[in-house]
């Protein structure tokens, strides 16, 4: 599949993704045993919804999955719309990667919790449900820095509207504000498919060119 093809189908990437994590995290979670539960008590609900949690680790790790295709292609985007070098367009995709690093331990937490309720270990799921319930730092991290530096990649020099640049950065800032950074990752949610459509419909201006389009090189003598 070329570049630009890929390019176009950004934006129902982007929607998949929140979906398969709005799915995951809050559609397949829910009343899940709070960071003070008992041992017993995350024992008896994991033992209940086996199904249910290992269904949410495949869907989270298909939207990981996305994610990394998302943000190799964001990183090729802002590299051809900048029609320049620069080293933005690679910390965007170092954040993604730092996203889904934090996700996927997230991902890992689940996974022993359930083993450990299925084999009965109250202390152990008691002690991982507490980590799993207080491990959010590393998604509200790596998300407000891909919005931030693909705010900053989008100021600087490129065809995309810059009034996606400026609501990127603001996500982001909003993403580190402290009580307010679950909004702004909620925000960043809404985000990720409106910057894969907006790059959609821009696909054509932001095209590199091909091999064909460029002038032909001056014969050696």
């Amino acid at each position: 599949m070329s570049e630009q093809r890929v390019t176009r189908w950004m934006g129902p990437l982007g929607l998949a993704i929140l979906v398969l994590l709005l799915l995951g995290f809050v559609g397949l979670s829910g009343g899940s045993p709070g960071g003070n539960a008992s041992g017993a008590s995350v024992v008896s609900y994991y033992n209940g919804h086996q199904s249910a949690g290992w269904a949410q680790v495949y869907l989270v790790g298909l939207a990981l999955g996305l994610m990394v295709l998302f943000v190799t292609q964001l990183r090729e985007v802002l590299r051809g719309a900048e029609g320049r070098r620069s080293f933005l367009p690679n910390a965007v995709f170092a954040a993604g990667i730092v996203f889904v690093a934090g996700a996927v331990s997230s991902g890992v937490f689940v996974v022993a919790i359930l083993l450990a309720a299925h084999n009965h270990q109250p202390g152990i799921a008691q002690t991982l449900n507490f980590i799993s319930s207080n491990d959010g730092l590393p998604l509200l991290f790596g998300m407000a820095l891909l919005t931030l530096t693909t705010g900053a990649a989008i100021l600087n020099r490129s065809s995309l509207p810059r009034w996606l640049g400026w609501l990127s950065v603001a996500i982001g800032v909003v993403t580190v504000a402290g009580p307010l950074s679950w909004f702004g990752f909620m925000a960043s949610g809404i985000w990720l498919p409106v910057l894969g459509f907006v790059i959609a419909s821009k696909s054509k201006t932001i095209a590199k060119p091909s091999v064909t389009d460029r002038p032909p090189a001056m014969a050696v003598r």
